[in-house]
């Protein structure tokens, strides 16, 4: 029988900052009752990772892929990745810029949806409207509005998807998908891959509206003023975090309970 979800946690490199160890504690407190798997490169130093978690499964990925983000998101946007993870109906990828507020991923996993992220940092609301707009041109979005929409998703690190149709929208675009792994123009390639390709033409995988993407993950830089109010709705994660802004979190009594 499948696991319904299994929590994927990319280590580029095990050195990790004082931040960085402070929500890789806390992800795997508020996510211990899930599978953590941790994907890293061999031979890796994880011993900074063992004093947070004694026990720990590791996948093991060429070195290749793990020298930067953008190295990163080749690895995300390969079917070999996720057929690695079969067992497993849902993988929630949690990079260590994010902050699990509260424990509603099997909620999530339950609710239908196919790719769940939290929405890119675009700054004002005619930016926005231009931003979706753009989205609706059968030809896509220019090179320059890649490269920006890929600025936008900087830090952005944490996403919800059903693997068979992540595998499932790879095959169908596979000469999309190779274009996005072999270029070097923008940055952030796989959030741009799922958030304009993907259902292009044809809606390969169920996304939510733009509210309810809100309840599962902001960017930090895009906290909606109800998260400010006394009676907040607060989302199941924040991404875009670090050392400058972590103490910025909106959090009230027994928001993370």
């Amino acid at each position: 029988m499948k696991e319904l979800v299994s929590v994927i946690i990319p280590i580029p490199d095990p050195n990790l900052s004082p931040t960085q160890e402070r929500l890789l504690h806390h992800s795997i407190e508020a996510l211990g009752r899930y599978p953590i798997i941790f994907i890293t490169y061999p031979n890796a130093d994880l011993s900074i990772i063992k004093e947070h978690k004694e026990d720990i499964d590791v996948i093991y990925f060429p070195k290749e892929y793990f020298v930067s983000r953008q190295a990163l998101s080749k690895l995300l946007l390969m079917e070999d990745f996720y057929d690695q993870f079969s067992w497993s109906s849902y993988l929630l990828v949690h990079e260590l810029n994010s902050w699990v507020v509260k424990d509603e991923l099997y909620y999530w996993c339950k609710q239908g949806y196919d790719y769940l992220k939290a929405a890119p940092v675009i700054e004002t609301e005619h930016k926005k409207s231009d931003f979706a707009k753009s989205l609706t041109q059968i030809s896509g979005l220019s090179v320059i509005q890649k490269q920006v929409l890929g600025n936008n998703f900087q830090d952005n690190g944490l996403y919800l998807c059903l693997i068979e149709r992540m595998i499932s929208t790879l095959k169908s675009k596979q000469k999309v998908a190779y274009q996005y792994r072999h270029q070097d123009e923008f940055s952030n390639s796989d959030s741009v891959f799922w958030e304009i390709e993907a259902n292009r033409f044809w809606p390969s995988l169920r996304k939510p509206s733009p509210i309810v993407q809100s309840y599962f993950a902001q960017h930090i830089d895009n906290i909606y003023p109800a998260t400010k109010s006394t009676n907040p709705k607060l989302p199941f994660a924040y991404t875009g975090v670090n050392n400058r802004n972590i103490e910025a979190l909106p959090f009230f009594d027994g928001a993370t309970n």
